[in-house]
């Protein structure tokens, strides 16, 4: 496809897309910081007392509701290594435009949603990704490339795989719990970040920037990478998936008309 082709047929489909994932991400980042402050002036405490619960609940219910409202429009990926796995695979028709189109979104998502969070809610921007005293920087990013290889499989095994069985409501309840789960797992030695939006986003309106903040991009690509992997391991690559989709969707159609009879 050249690119006037590109411009008449897919640029503006395109554009909607990496939109919904641009506010998605906003309202994820958004939610996610504002509640883990919030959560923890409800208690009566400091963010530094009870840190994880707070960041588990608040970035994993923010997720599972964010997913739940734009999986229908973008996929609801609102993470960029993520996006990153998808292209490979050739999920979600994330061709390489549109790919670039959802990482620049997501991106752009998770420094305004920070940026949201600094100037309108009163209380600084605490909830950065950054690796624990004790922990060294080969454990940080191995911690990020399992945990993040979770929440990928997740999303292709309850989003990608099982969109049409599932409906919209386990898909997003699966991703979300995975985020919360590998909060309380490996928070407390790397802020388990699982994203590079998630992280750059604060980095940039806290302006701290830490020497081992490549870990969050390597980390969770590689996990992105191999939860992608596995997936087409067991149930193949998408032509495979795509010729086995129709094939069940025409045998459901006997069903009915035979049903019907």
């Amino acid at each position: 496809m050249n690119l006037k082709e590109y411009l008449e047929n897919d640029f503006k489909k395109d554009l909607t897309k990496a939109a919904a994932e641009f506010i998605g991400t906003t309202y994820f980042l958004f939610m996610g910081l504002g509640g883990a402050d919030a959560i923890a002036a409800f208690a009566g405490k400091s963010l530094d007392d009870i840190k994880i619960l707070a960041t588990a609940f608040s970035f994993g219910w923010s997720l599972m509701i964010n997913v739940w409202l734009w999986i229908d429009i973008s996929g609801g990926v609102l993470n960029p290594a993520i996006t990153i796995a998808l292209m490979f695979t050739r999920d979600l028709d994330l061709r390489i435009m549109r790919g670039i189109f959802y990482i620049i979104a997501q991106f752009a998502g998770g420094i305004v949603g920070s940026l949201f969070a600094k100037l309108f809610l009163p209380a600084p921007v605490t909830a950065l990704t950054t690796l624990s005293n004790n922990t060294s920087v080969l454990q940080g990013l191995v911690l990020e490339i399992m945990t993040t290889s979770l929440l990928t499989l997740a999303v292709y095994m309850l989003a990608i795989n099982g969109n049409k069985k599932k409906g919209v409501s386990i898909p997003a309840f699966g991703i979300g719990t995975s985020l919360l789960i590998s909060v309380l797992v490996v928070g407390p030695y790397t802020g388990a970040s699982l994203n590079p939006a998630r992280t750059l986003g604060p980095a940039i309106v806290a302006g701290k920037f830490s020497s081992d903040i490549w870990i969050y991009f390597v980390g969770p690509i590689l996990g992105s990478f191999l939860a992608a992997l596995f997936f087409t391991l067991f149930h193949g690559d998408v032509k495979v998936r795509r010729d086995i989709d129709r094939e069940a969707d025409r045998e459901a159609d006997r069903e009915d008309v035979k049903n019907n009879r």
